[in-house]
């Protein structure tokens, strides 16, 4: 057989095996690439939503936490500083609300029972009355116009527990006054704590550390080592507070602690009720939840000036609701057995506190 006929043939021969590989890889893509296996393309419309249902603890959760500490904290081994977290720290304001608002009350009471005391028995009540005849008229007016107040209140459509009903008020609450723990310290410059910054904070720039001598206020001196006392610095991202720390800690600061985190975490945490003033665009863009409509964004960009310098009930209320959220832990187990475990070691602690907290907010451990 000539050569040149057996090159044909082997080329013939080639290609048809040829064919037959690329006939058996359509058939086999035809058979496994079957539509549900094809991925999804991701909208970034919807890529912050995460899934309601908690499968439990899994590798994909622990390398997403991982990653979310990398990133918003910054953890070093040499640290000789105490850390504490933003849900810590509010559950420390919230606890001194608390305990204003129970003291208030119990003042208030004491007042009621100096000011309206009754006689022990039924006898000197009488011979009081028949003493004092225009005390009795008075209050038979005031007892008059209370019965006219109340027609005109139902005639408005206001019942009886809408009066029980404690209004929130708006006034600042002292937080325990000079007794306050806590001194919370903004190490960034004067320029970002006029223009945003945690509510109680006081400034405390990072250059004041360059000083060999009066580098520290007269706050710090009085906090210095105190004992039920504690100092607290933050700043935007734990970049400045580190050094801060560390410096304050070797000049002889054994009672200080570092905000985790620092304005981003606390940002992010609770969007409501702890910062006063305009977010920097830097810490809004670190959060990445976008906007749901034109409304919202413009709400974002607008600039609010940092004029709240101490904490209401409201706040305090706003600040109790996200930390419901953020003290539950969804990394193991369900969420329904979590805020039943939750709810069931909190019960003692709620009824104890139900009968004197008239904000209605639940005591936090």
């Amino acid at each position: 057989m000539p050569i040149r006929q057996r090159y044909r043939q082997k080329s013939k021969y080639k290609e048809a095996l040829q064919t037959v590989k690329l006939g058996f890889q359509v058939i086999d893509k035809e058979i496994y690439d079957l539509p549900m296996d094809k991925k999804i393309p991701e909208n970034p419309k919807y890529k912050h939503v995460r899934s309601t249902i908690d499968t439990g603890a899994s590798v994909t959760k622990y390398i997403e936490k991982m990653e979310e500490l990398k990133r918003n904290y910054n953890f070093r081994k040499d640290e000789i500083f105490k850390r504490m977290k933003v849900s810590t720290f509010v559950q420390l304001l919230v606890q001194i609300a608390d305990l204003d608002t129970v003291n208030e009350d119990v003042s208030k009471a004491g007042d009621t029972d100096l000011q309206f005391d009754r006689p022990d028995t039924a006898d000197q009540e009488v011979a009081n009355i028949q003493k004092n005849g225009a005390g009795d008229s008075a209050r038979e007016a005031s007892e008059g116009e209370t019965s006219r107040s109340r027609l005109e209140q139902v005639v408005n459509g206001l019942g009886e527990i809408d009066l029980e009903t404690p209004k929130p008020s708006n006034k600042s609450l002292p937080m325990m006054g000079n007794l306050c723990p806590y001194l919370l310290l903004d190490v960034r410059e004067r320029d970002a704590y006029d223009e945003c910054h945690i509510i109680t904070a006081q400034s405390y720039p990072t250059a004041m550390l360059a000083r060999s001598v009066n580098y520290e206020t007269k706050e710090m001196l009085a906090f210095k080592n105190q004992q039920g006392k504690i100092i607290v610095l933050y700043d935007d991202d734990e970049r400045l507070c580190h050094r801060a720390a560390t410096t304050l800690v070797q000049r002889g600061y054994d009672n200080l602690f570092m905000l985790s985190g620092g304005l981003k975490v606390a940002y992010k945490m609770f969007p409501e009720g702890l910062i006063t003033g305009t977010v920097p665009q830097a810490v809004l863009d670190e959060v990445a939840q976008p906007p749901k409509s034109a409304k919202s964004k413009a709400q974002s960009t607008a600039r609010v000036p940092a004029t709240q310098d101490s904490f209401t009930p409201e706040l305090i209320d706003k600040l109790c609701g996200y930390l419901d959220t953020s003290v539950t832990d969804r990394s193991t187990g369900s969420r329904l057995s979590t805020s039943a475990s939750s709810k069931s070691g909190r019960a003692s602690s709620i009824s104890s506190a139900s009968s004197i907290s008239t904000l209605g907010r639940k005591p936090f451990k």
